[in-house]
């Protein structure tokens, strides 16, 4: 079935390729031409003008990109309607939905046959506010149990759907032209994935090799952070302290006997076209030619429990890389890959003989794990459901390598995902088709079918 899937998806990319090139043919030119959208007087709006004519030159135009001013410095990225009512005052608002079917072979554990369910991955609501040319604020939502890692049903991040939480609350402040502070809810420095975001990643799952940084939701946590870019992002860094109690959902690590901060750092370095902003992406879709390595670190002393009584420290780091060129046919290759390290002392949560433990298998966190991605984004244009865009393969290995820890066996989890994408608007609209095979210890291997729709303005 491995085999059969891997070379399916191959083959249709083929297929899709060869078929593209009567779309890009002389005869069907007018087709994919990119027509020009009338704009309003004022030139931030979103509303345009629509034909309803069933030509083919309206059928596939694309619309005006809504705006780049905040891409890398907030989490909405380029999408939002901007409200101004004078110098440096303004708010813009936006929002985006992930949505997803999923078939997990012998994932009913009645009958240890098919399991299927339609999931709300990720419903966000942006909000973004300058009130002065130095200040401004972010503030965000999310639902909870959002991307629902819960495969196995052990109850991580098992709360209820249908309600909406805080996912970033941020004060923004400028120092210099260089030089930002920013204090509240928000992503801690850390690696590239996490910064990206489910929105951001050229995977449609988080990858779980990720999941030992500390945090309360969704990679977030309270705290405060001072950043800095040179060379319009050619060199970052990020310097910030943080609470580091929680490990991303029910588990509460607290803190033994002193309730120290957690320090966290980040470099990073692009040797190709600069990432401006404290976000970033781990796919630009050939707009940008991209060499970054990157690196992390994060530390908190006397964050847990020894068995004999007394406190260890917790420390984590990570080195990441990502690649990505525009080969002269006009397709992109991309590569990415990073190495994580999580060291808990062998300690366990305060008040208690468990270590801190972490899905998909619910191993210890303690242990090593690293991820490899590589995608083709083929250059043939498409016209489905008249929307444009572009066929892209994706495939991903991940490994998580946990240290026994407390009495608690640890051992490999590891996942291979072979993707299919349909790139619309970048990382505003895509549709992906993804096979995965998890493997954790003691348990059977899953086969898991997902398709999944992201759309965001």
């Amino acid at each position: 079935m491995k085999l059969a899937l891997i070379c399916g998806v191959f083959i249709f990319a083929q297929i899709a390729n060869a078929q593209g090139q009567k779309f890009d043919s002389p005869s069907n030119t007018q087709l994919l031409a990119d027509t020009s959208v009338v704009q309003s007087a004022d030139t931030d709006s979103l509303v345009q003008p629509i034909s309803f004519a069933s030509t083919k030159a309206t059928c596939c135009s694309r619309p005006k990109p809504c705006g780049c001013a905040n891409v890398g410095y907030t989490k909405s990225g380029s999408c939002g309607k901007c409200f101004s009512w004078g110098d440096n005052t303004s708010l813009t608002v936006g929002g985006g939905i992930r949505a997803s079917y999923r078939s997990i072979e012998g994932g009913n554990p009645a009958n240890n046959g098919r399991r299927q369910d339609f999931n709300l991955d990720n419903a966000r609501l942006y909000f973004n506010g300058q009130g002065h040319e130095r200040i401004g604020f972010e503030f965000n939502v999310d639902i909870n149990n959002a991307q629902g890692f819960d495969i196995h049903g052990n109850g991580f991040g098992s709360l209820d759907e249908g309600e909406v939480r805080v996912l970033d609350a941020i004060l923004k402040f400028k120092l210099t032209d260089h030089v930002h502070m920013w204090t509240g809810r928000f992503l801690p420095p850390s690696d590239r994935s996490n910064l990206s975001g489910p929105y951001y990643l050229n995977a449609w799952t988080f990858p779980f090799t990720q999941f030992g940084y500390s945090n309360i939701f969704q990679g977030r946590d309270d705290g405060a952070a001072l950043w800095g870019e040179y060379g319009g992002g050619a060199f970052k860094w990020q310097v910030g302290v943080f609470e580091g109690e929680s490990a991303g959902g029910a588990t509460f690590i607290g803190h033994p006997d002193t309730d120290n901060l957690m320090f966290n750092a980040r470099v990073v370095l692009n040797l190709l076209d600069p990432e401006p902003g404290y976000y970033n992406s781990s796919t630009y879709y050939g707009e940008k030619d991209i060499l970054a390595i990157g690196a992390s670190v994060m530390h908190r002393s006397d964050a847990l429990s020894s068995l004999a009584g007394t406190a260890v420290d917790y420390t984590s780091w990570n080195i990441d890389a990502l690649f990505e060129t525009k080969l002269a046919n006009g397709g992109v290759v991309t590569v990415e890959s990073a190495h994580y390290d999580f060291n808990d002392n062998n300690g366990v949560i305060a008040n208690s003989v468990s270590p801190v433990t972490l899905p998909p298998s619910f191993g210890p966190r303690q242990g090593s794990s690293y991820f490899v991605l590589g995608s083709y984004l083929f250059p043939r244009k498409f016209c489905l459901m008249s929307v444009p865009g572009q066929f892209q393969v994706t495939g991903r290995y991940q490994e998580y390598d946990r240290d026994t820890v407390a009495g608690v066996a640890g051992g490999a989890d590891d996942q291979t995902d072979v993707q299919l994408n349909y790139i619309m608007f970048g990382h505003n609209a895509r549709i992906s088709a993804i096979w995965s095979q998890l493997d954790t210890p003691g348990a059977t291997g899953l086969d898991v079918f997902t398709i999944g729709t992201q759309v965001q303005f």
